[in-house]
């Protein structure tokens, strides 16, 4: 079984699953972008005065171009953020059945608008630290609450996608981060038992859904929006970003 190096720490394992916003790439710029899209979409749909009542619900100022680092935005999968947006149409006057169904399609609209790689950047090094890692010999995931088609593009667009053996969305499952589901998903399609994975990533969510998997290390990143010292308080490892994990060479 490939071992792998993150800080003093020498861990071995067959899989590593990344979360992706601010583990692999800048989460701050993708939040902005996906909230920019479903703001206006918003704004078509049923008024800016609604809008802006969503702005305040999901956590973001785009004004001053900021998020929420806890809000639903930047934690919700989308399922969870829509009935949010659907509550606040409720609201405003029209029926439940219909505010959903508005808040689907304005969601549904903004991901047309929005093109690969949807405001994903990565983060520097990745690239290259992935390469490493998977010619190590190692399998590769990707656990994260945005859709898996959103997610799967915007991997792809930026050079990604065919380093990861599989990528589980927010939509894969039926109870997304802290839960165990993806990463539990992630070793069913991969055949690594939970004993025998790694999982990396930048906020507690993640370090909580690797430890309710039971996975052998959890491995926490400073590279989102949760400070250091709170991610040592969880994970098993801390480190400054993916790029300082490497393959121990025999």
């Amino acid at each position: 079984m490939p071992k792998i190096v993150a800080g003093n720490a020498e861990i071995e394992c067959c899989l590593i699953v990344f979360d992706k916003n601010g583990t692999l790439v800048d989460q701050e710029l993708f939040l902005l972008s996906l909230a920019k899209a479903r703001l206006q979409c918003l704004c078509d749909k049923v008024g800016r005065q609604v809008a802006d009542l969503w702005e305040k619900a999901v956590g973001t100022d785009l004004k001053n171009e900021q998020v929420d680092h806890n809000g639903p935005l930047a934690t919700a999968p989308q399922r969870e953020e829509i009935l949010i947006a659907a509550s606040v149409i409720y609201q405003c006057g029209q029926s439940w059945s219909a505010a959903k169904k508005i808040a689907q399609d304005a969601y549904d609209y903004a991901d047309e608008c929005l093109k690969p790689s949807y405001g994903c950047v990565l983060l520097e090094g990745v690239a290259e630290t992935l390469k490493l890692l998977k010619s190590g010999g190692l399998k590769l995931a990707v656990a994260t609450t945005d859709a898996h088609k959103r997610a799967e593009e915007a991997l792809r667009f930026l050079g990604v996608a065919h380093l990861f053996d599989v990528i589980i969305g927010g939509d894969d499952v039926e109870n997304s981060k802290p839960a165990p589901d993806m990463v539990l998903e992630a070793c069913k399609q991969t055949a690594c038992a939970p004993n025998e994975a790694v999982v990396v990533g930048d906020s507690l969510s993640d370090i909580t859904m690797g430890t309710n998997a039971k996975v052998k290390k959890c491995i926490g990143v400073s590279t989102g929006f949760t400070s250091k010292e709170i991610l040592q308080q969880a994970a098993d490892v801390t480190i400054e970003s993916v790029t300082e994990l490497r393959v121990k060479m025999e």
